[in-house]
């Protein structure tokens, strides 16, 4: 799949032509043209500064004005793509086809447009375009399919077109699970959703939520149950959770035509999200929702891709559809106050995460987000007591071991940067006798421990252990080659700091170890150079202790922490 394709620019103006029948003066249509061109200069200007409204108003009217002009049509469209504007993008895409000259995504809209008006045969020719432009050709096959059960909900299954395109084919599996349930032939599509289950792949996590959903709907909630038990995902895992306290029934959702043509576009959405494709994405997913208006998984597609985009706003409005007991809620909720955070909104990222507490005060995952919210802004006590309510609620809901693990990481790593350093190790301890070989948990307490220069014996034997389970990660490896720079092997420390430094050559405190360990065993040019990297992407309070070692070299009062 390509990405946005380029695009093919006209004239801004066509030549002028003289009207001799009229008597108009050939100064009066140079200043119409000087009008048009001062127009779009300002909706040019408008888009600079971020006035999407008036740039959008600007391009509604001169197309409206100057239909022929296929340079402000591929403007309108852009526009209309980015800010949602369909009534917009779907007229720049009709002036663009009249001319000839309409780009590869651009059917989609007419199919949208089409499906949802129910116009089957305005959609069939707009799949036929889509095939004929060739790059998202490979989309005719299944939303034909989608199509055809719209206008014969009883016609036989027949995948086969989707089958033999190469790259239809690639979503040939989810594609037939959702026609089955859209015809609820139960008994035929069990076999292909157990294989999923089964499975637990990631990707598969919205089929099988698709699937929990429509089973709920029909009354199958043991099977419901049965397709989310692995709880791969915090999707599935609220849903499940819905189920076991008996509030999943508002979860409930039958598959359709319109939720499986949309979900086609949305998955189609995502994976061109994750090609850097953010444009096409975009395109994709607000057709989806054209399709098949108001779900909680298009809104969450659409906010993605808008955030992609860059268009925050609406990222934050689609976000914030996404209700209080939708399944999608927490992935949202993360998504939105990790923009906030990026902005360095704090305290409205802390109000929000504040309101959904308010409407789930249940819910140990949101006191955890609420944690991690003010540990990013380091109210570290702060953050600890909410960690702390995290896990006396989880564990009174009986969650599992590992993710009690989870919790209990994060309440000993706030204590820890809150100076509450023996309730912060027991906390540690916990997280370790809970999942006991985790190298994250490991190495944490491994550290922790090294920092404050206790327990080196029982630190060191808990880095090496996180090492051997993952030897690729940087951060472990470079708290094993602290570990001995510590124990004094310093020969052993460069080796395998060296090694951290390689992995991420730009973390400040890899730079730094490696710096104090060069310096120890003579190599003084490249500690001072290692220093001075550390020092670039150093926080403030490390910049002095470092500039002093650039300057006089190694003390012991000067060891990095």
């Amino acid at each position: 799949m390509e990405e946005v394709p380029t695009i093919r620019i006209c004239s801004l103006l066509a030549a002028a032509t003289l009207l001799a029948t009229s008597g108009q003066p050939v100064l009066a249509k140079r200043t119409e043209n000087a009008a048009a061109l001062s127009r779009f200069a300002e909706a040019r200007l408008a888009e600079l500064s971020e006035d999407n409204d008036t740039a959008v108003e600007i391009y509604r009217e001169k197309l409206k004005a100057q239909p022929q002009n296929l340079l402000i049509a591929r403007k309108a469209f852009a526009k209309a793509i980015e800010t949602g504007d369909f009534d917009l993008a779907l007229s720049a895409v009709r002036i663009i086809d009249a001319n000839g000259s309409i780009d590869a995504e651009m059917p989609l809209v007419l199919f949208a447009d089409a499906f949802e008006s129910r116009d089957w045969r305005r959609a069939g020719v707009a799949l036929k375009r889509l095939e004929e432009l060739g790059n998202f050709g490979f989309l005719s096959p299944p939303l034909q399919a989608w199509t055809n059960l719209a206008v014969n909900r009883k016609s036989p299954l027949d995948l086969k077109a989707v089958k033999d395109n190469r790259t239809a084919r690639y979503y040939l599996q989810e594609q037939t699970i959702l026609h089955l349930l859209a015809r609820k032939e139960h008994a035929r599509v069990r076999p292909l959703i157990d294989e999923i289950v089964e499975q637990n792949e990631a990707r598969m996590a919205p089929v099988r939520v698709i699937a929990a959903r429509h089973f709920l709907s029909v009354g199958m909630v043991d099977y419901a149950r049965a397709i989310l038990r692995f709880s791969g995902t915090s999707t599935e895992s609220r849903l499940l959770n819905q189920i076991e306290n008996g509030t999943a029934r508002r979860n409930a959702r039958a598959v359709n035509f319109e939720a499986g043509a949309a979900f086609t576009l949305q998955r189609l959405a995502n994976d061109l999200g994750s090609q850097q494709a953010p444009f096409l994405a975009l395109v994709s997913a607000q057709m989806a929702d054209r399709i098949d208006e108001d779900t909680d998984y298009g809104h969450l597609v659409l906010a993605r891709r808008y955030s992609d985009a860059g268009a925050t706003e609406l990222a934050f409005d689609e976000f914030a559809e996404i209700g209080p007991d939708s399944p999608y809620r927490l992935i949202a909720l993360n998504a939105n106050l990790a923009g906030l955070i990026e902005q360095d909104k704090f305290n409205l990222a802390i109000s929000l995460v504040q309101d959904a507490i308010a409407d789930d005060p249940d819910y140990p995952q949101l006191h955890l987000l609420k944690g991690q919210v003010l540990q990013m802004d380091q109210s570290y006590m702060e953050a600890a007591a909410a960690f702390k309510q995290a896990v006396t609620l989880a564990e009174q809901q009986g969650a599992k071991r590992s993710v009690l693990a989870n919790y209990w990481l994060s309440l000993g790593g706030a204590q820890e940067q809150a100076g509450i350093w023996p309730q912060g190790l027991e906390s540690l301890k916990k997280a370790n006798e809970l999942q006991p070989r985790s190298p994250t948990i490991l190495n944490y307490l491994g550290y922790a421990q090294l920092e404050r220069r206790e327990n080196t014996e029982e630190a060191v034997a808990a880095i090496k252990e996180a090492f051997e389970l993952r030897s690729t990660s940087p951060a472990i490896t470079d708290s094993l080659g602290w570990a001995y720079f510590l124990t004094g092997e310093h020969e052993k420390a460069v080796k395998y700091l060296e090694r951290a430094l390689a992995g991420e050559p730009q973390d400040p405190t890899i730079n730094e170890h490696l710096g104090d360990a060069y310096w120890t065993v003579g190599r003084k040019y490249e500690a001072r150079y290692a220093w001075q990297s550390a020092k670039l992407f150093a926080d403030k309070e490390d910049q002095d202790r470092l500039a002093k070692k650039i300057d006089l070299g190694l003390m012991a009062e000067l060891v990095s922490p």
